[in-house]
């Protein structure tokens, strides 16, 4: 499983000569794994970064494309109207989503391709897309195989199965769980509905989780730590420093690097990836907050070896702590 950044800002697109390491584009990737139809691309979120996504799309060939929306926020939704794959027919656009304010993924997207907002009306593209709205995320189960494609469970249908030994019906075949990617969902801490996701990787085992636009809480749910568990890659919403968060911005619905750290021991993440950076923070900006995480890694760390009754030996080092920037690639 190799996850591919296109957009790893938030709030706003930027551009500007101090911020060119990390790039400009919001929230947008992509996850490529071997589970995936021929030809089919799974991408989380379309902030400006579908634009160039969908250009690589188009290069390789694709012919699906599925988009699960973390939120209906611009930043991570403005690229779609501009992606040549919302006006090119041929492609089939899988579109998933919470139901926020009455509102679900079919009707978001039909408010945004809309005159006067929009020069094109949905209804004259409006054929190719299909729509998801994800319920009650935390009782729902993606599944996907390379053969029979992608298909939702409830909870509850999910681990019956699973628990009686069987094989899942995906599109016009039954398949061993083994050979899918499984796709589990949590509910963020954000102003508005907002979703986690976990990808499992069934022929590798790898876990892959994306926990954007989540704020620092003074405890970390059970259900959460689960949700995050053992997890080879966690990328998460940094997207204050510190003081500034205690300063100005709690409240806002985004994270900090020494909350990050600690969200990540203690799910036993082995890679922590920091994304969803403010448009003010420039490259000098977005380094110093890797240094803060880094610096609370070692603070946190020495305070669990303090312990009476210490925790596990941390399997996530300082070294493994990273930056997440535009048009990276990072292996699972």
């Amino acid at each position: 499983m190799k996850i591919l950044f296109y957009g790893t800002r938030g709030s706003i697109p930027i551009a500007n000569p101090q911020s060119v390491k990390t790039g400009g584009n919001t929230t947008c990737l992509r996850v490529d794994s071997a589970c995936l139809p021929k030809d089919t691309w799974l991408v989380v979120d379309a902030g400006s970064g579908m634009v160039p996504l969908s250009f690589d799309a188009l290069a390789a060939g694709a012919k699906s494309v599925e988009i699960l929306f973390t939120h209906w926020h611009h930043d991570h939704t403005q690229g779609l109207p501009l992606s040549p794959l919302a006006f090119i027919k041929a492609i089939k656009l899988s579109v998933f989503g919470p139901i926020d304010h009455g509102l679900g993924p079919r009707e978001v997207i039909e408010a945004i391709i809309k005159p006067p907002f929009f020069p094109v009306d949905f209804k004259e593209v409006g054929s190719h897309f299909s729509f998801k709205a994800l319920e009650l995320e935390n009782s729902r189960v993606i599944l996907i195989h390379p053969e029979g494609g992608l298909k939702i469970f409830n909870l509850e249908q999910f681990e019956n199965i699973k628990n009686d030994g069987k094989m899942f019906p995906i599109g016009k075949g039954k398949y061993p769980l083994q050979e899918c990617m499984v796709i589990r969902m949590h509910r963020s801490n954000h102003p508005e509905r907002t979703i986690s996701y976990r990808f499992e990787e069934g022929p590798t085992g790898k876990v892959f989780t994306f926990l954007t636009d989540h704020e620092n809480q003074d405890g970390i749910p059970q259900s959460l730590r689960a949700h995050l568990s053992r997890a080879d890659l966690l990328v998460m919403d940094s997207q204050y420093p510190r003081d500034k968060y205690d300063r100005s911005t709690a409240g806002f619905g985004h994270a900090t690097p020494d909350y990050c750290v600690r969200v990540a021991l203690a799910a036993g993440a082995k890679r922590l990836g920091l994304t969803h950076h403010d448009p003010s923070s420039t490259d000098q900006v977005v380094e110093a907050i890797l240094a803060e995480a880094r610096k609370a890694h070692g603070e946190l760390t020495q305070e669990a070896k303090g312990d009476a009754k210490p925790s596990p030996k941390p399997s996530l080092k300082a070294g493994d702590i990273f930056v997440c920037t535009d048009y990276s690639t990072v292996e699972v």
